[in-house]
């Protein structure tokens, strides 16, 4: 046991629980945004705060009124609730054990159940309340089909965590208690407004994912945030007032609307000293309204106030627990055989490497069989196999289906879920990608595209930096935030020393102003598990490569094109199953190109990797980055057979640079101080020749 000073019990009891908190999130941890969210909902209705402030004195009213019923205001309210999960298949897009888990917390919260209760301090145990509200998951959607009261909605837009999301899916707030999980919730840990009779179609509560109950990304420590969002939901200010400030002398002045949490300062984020006392009276540190994250309890009084909001029309507060739509959201149905749904961690997979299968299906299921799609199966009751592991022993694609069961009868899913399985080494060696055949999925199903939202990327038949053809994205179409991403299959890089990729791309800002677009080159050492950003060109910085343009961006030639060529030498990278990317990410400007993506791979005698498996290859070939140059460039030879010579040459033909190459290999050369003009990039082997045009600016 320690041994504390006296002196210093106070500053420890302060900092303990934040250093205890740190120790488990790595982060410190973040506030609630209700007053931000609030203010920027008040500027876009205007009008919204006056009436909140208007209607304070009748909800003081009501609340009171309610107080002096006591014992008989003992109805449960009972809230449908349906969570929407916003992910792009990441960490954020949490399990439904995690939602249930969250369910239970708030729940015991709100019914005073929660096993901590007893630590509440003496000064504020009589005051501790049951709420007698309590929350269910939806049963049935709006249009009365069964449900889960889960919805998965994949979108870019869970980055930003902000109202825009909420366009992508919002049920009646009349009927449901919205929330949503997301990877942000604009820089908070949770944020949700006042009940209000404007913003109907925004109305509900924002998590960071790792907000969200006690299990999965989130902890114990950040457990209670969906109780705290809850109370804003509900009408309850911060203990402190209406602020997301505090800790700030000018506090004691600010009345919560609530008789009986006293006034103080409010805990900084994560602090909790139970003794403490700033304006005069002991702080109700342990409420569920502070910072502390020690929260334990509401007071009699919040609870008053949550339950005039229930009673209240505004927001459709009162429609939400009536009995019809209690009934409507089949809330309290008996949990009958509904639906057969599974999800999965991924839906391409390297050969040899597991598919984990989460069901998802609902409700009162006794027994799962799965149809892997590839002459297998698997039975399990009682939860044994609920949740499988599959492993594929050959490539392609497979149809998975599903089918539950219980004593009334079985359901099997709808629609397959398709798992493509890779094999090592699909893609060509070297890999040269001119998109000159091939539709989509072009070079016969060797790339993929996966489009978050907005426009994906696909062939333009007529422009290209070398021949006819290129990709792109229409990206004059997209208002900003859309992510599409074209994926390459398996590419074999074991045995080698060094990965050269190159490419071309073009692209120009809007003459409306300038925008950040970005586009990213992306690595995977694990088949595409995880990925590693290896080039990241910006709006602006380097993305444009032309003039802006005020309609649709089409380059009109090479001057309008640059490239970019990056080595890889980690042998981390050195697999059977590399995997490269581009993913473009809109923030509204013109459209974007790409072309001539190749891949070649040197080994550790500089052999650059065979054409034909185990035969060798007479490989030649010239990348010059950029192209157009302001004077410097750097040129990647490979050539395979005999010594090579890379030369350059002026308009004239006059020999301005020339290096003798020696042996097979890939080589980095770079060139300054050239003239302003065009240069010819030449690289000889043998009888062989390939001459790439270098222009340089003035």
């Amino acid at each position: 046991m320690l041994n504390i000073n006296p002196s210093l019990k106070p500053l420890v009891a302060l900092i303990m629980p934040v250093f205890m908190g740190l120790s488990l999130n790595a982060q410190q941890p973040l506030p609630c945004g209700q007053s931000e969210a609030q203010a920027a909902f008040d500027a876009a209705h205007p009008g919204a705060a006056e009436a909140r402030d208007a209607a304070e004195r009748s909800t003081r009213e009501a609340a009171q009124s309610l107080l002096q019923r006591g014992a008989q205001d003992d109805e449960v309210y009972i809230i449908p609730v349906v969570f929407h999960v916003i992910h792009d298949n990441g960490e954020e897009n949490i399990s439904n054990a995690q939602i249930h888990d969250a369910m239970e917390i708030l729940n015991a919260d709100f019914r005073k159940l929660n096993a901590d209760t007893g630590q509440i301090v003496a000064g504020f145990v009589d005051i501790a309340a049951d709420i007698d509200v309590e929350f269910k998951l939806a049963k049935r959607d709006p249009s009365g089909n069964c449900h889960s009261g889960i919805n998965r909605i994949q979108d870019a837009l869970t980055y930003e965590g902000n109202n825009a999301m909420k366009q992508l899916i919002h049920w009646p707030r009349e009927s449901y208690m919205n929330v949503y999980v997301a990877a942000s919730a604009a820089g908070a840990a949770g944020y949700t407004n006042y009940p209000s009779d404007w913003g109907a179609n925004t109305d509900g509560i924002v998590l960071k994912h790792d907000y969200v109950g006690s299990i999965g990304t989130s902890n114990a420590y950040r457990s209670r945030t969906l109780t705290h969002e809850c109370g804003h939901w509900l009408n309850l200010p911060h203990t402190w007032g209406s602020s997301n400030n505090p800790n700030e002398e000018d506090n004691c002045d600010v009345d919560d609307g609530v008789d009986d949490t006293p006034l103080c300062l409010g805990s900084p984020v994560g602090f909790c000293d139970v003794e403490r006392t700033t304006c005069g009276t002991l702080d109700n540190v342990q409420n569920y309204m502070e910072y502390s994250y020690c929260s334990r309890m509401y007071t009699t009084g919040q609870r008053a106030r949550m339950r005039a909001a229930l009673n209240s029309s505004l927001a459709d507060r009162d429609e939400l627990w009536s009995p019809q739509n209690i009934e409507d959201t089949g809330v309290l149905e008996e949990e009958l055989l509904c639906r057969a749904d599974f999800t999965v961690d991924r839906d391409e997979v390297c050969l040899g490497n597991p598919v984990e299968f989460t069901d998802a299906s609902f409700f009162g299921i006794t027994a799962w069989s799965w149809d892997f799609g590839d002459g297998t199966s698997l039975e399990g009751t009682s939860e044994s196999e609920q949740n499988p592991s599959h492993v594929y022993t050959e490539a392609g694609e497979f149809e998975v289906y599903l089918t539950v069961s219980n004593a009334t009868g079985s359901v099997t899913s709808m629609d397959p879920m398709v798992i493509r399985v890779l094999d090592d080494g699909m893609l060509p060696s070297p890999l040269t990608e001119g998109f000159e055949s091939g539709s989509g999925p072009w070079s016969e199903g060797q790339w993929q595209v996966q489009t978050v939202s907005g426009q994906p990327w696909e062939i333009r038949e007529t422009t290209g930096y070398s021949g006819e053809r290129s990709l792109y994205v229409r990206n004059r179409q997209n208002e900003g935030g859309e992510i599409t991403r074209t994926t390459s299959t398996t590419y074999d890089a074991s045995g080698m020393a060094s990965i050269f990729i190159s490419y071309k791309y073009a692209y120009s800002h809007r003459t409306t102003g300038e925008t950040d677009d970005r586009l990213k080159l992306q690595v995977s050492k694990d088949c595409g598990d995880t990925w590693n950003t290896r080039q990241f060109h910006r709006g602006i910085i380097d993305l444009p490569t032309a003039e802006d343009h005020g309609g649709n961006f089409y380059p009109s030639g090479t001057a309008e094109w640059t490239g970019h060529l990056e080595e890889v030498t980690n042998e981390a990278y050195m697999v059977p199953n590399l995997r490269v990317r581009f993913e473009f990410e809109s923030k509204g400007g013109n459209n974007v190109f790409l072309d001539d993506i190749n891949v070649y791979g040197v080994d550790s005698l500089g052999n650059v990797q065979s054409l034909i498996e185990g035969l060798p290859a007479e490989v030649l070939a010239l990348d010059v980055f950029p192209n157009p140059s302001a004077g410097q460039a750097t040129v990647a030879a490979f050539w395979q057979g005999s010594d090579a010579t890379l030369t350059v040459r002026d308009a004239a033909g006059r020999l301005v640079f020339q290096e003798k190459l020696l042996g097979n290999g890939g080589r980095r050369v770079s060139l300054s101080g050239l003239a302003p003009g065009v240069h010819f990039i030449g690289l000889n082997s043998g009888n062989r020749q390939t001459t790439q045009r270098l222009l340089v600016l003035r």
